[in-house]
């Protein structure tokens, strides 16, 4: 009996696995398909309202309310970009993710933190670094 009982767990969590690895894609590909084309409505569906965004600029942290961040974006030049997903991991309702935006002169290199509320995957937290080339 104990065997069959954990069998099934697995097959359960098996499918439940391939949902969560879609829902969290979703919000993944947003951020990397929105961003490179400054789809503002893209990127807000990837955030949840009160994300923070952070980086070091001279040194300094920066940190942006997810309305500042959007903000900037929306004033940014659009450039050649290629979006990767390096990594992503998740236990229950929390997550993390690694990405990157190459453009031609610099790219960024993102680690998100990720929560699932509602049913829906969001990125609460971005640390970003920006990488010459």
């Amino acid at each position: 009996m104990r065997l069959y009982l954990r069998l099934m767990k697995t097959l359960t969590s098996k499918v439940g696995v391939a949902d969560e690895k879609d829902l969290i894609l979703r919000t993944l590909h947003d951020y990397l398909q929105g961003r490179p084309v400054k789809d503002i409505e893209r990127l807000r569906r990837a955030f949840h309202p009160d994300a923070y965004i952070r980086t070091i600029i001279d040194g300094q942290l920066v940190r942006w309310a997810l309305p500042q961040y959007l903000d900037l974006v929306a004033q940014a030049t659009i450039q050649e970009c290629q979006p990767e997903l390096l990594s992503y991991t998740w236990d229950g309702d929390t997550g993390s993710a690694h990405v990157q935006l190459t453009f031609a002169t610099f790219r960024f290199i993102d680690r998100f933190n990720l929560i699932k509320l509602d049913g829906q995957w969001l990125i609460v937290d971005k640390v970003s670094y920006r990488q010459e080339l």
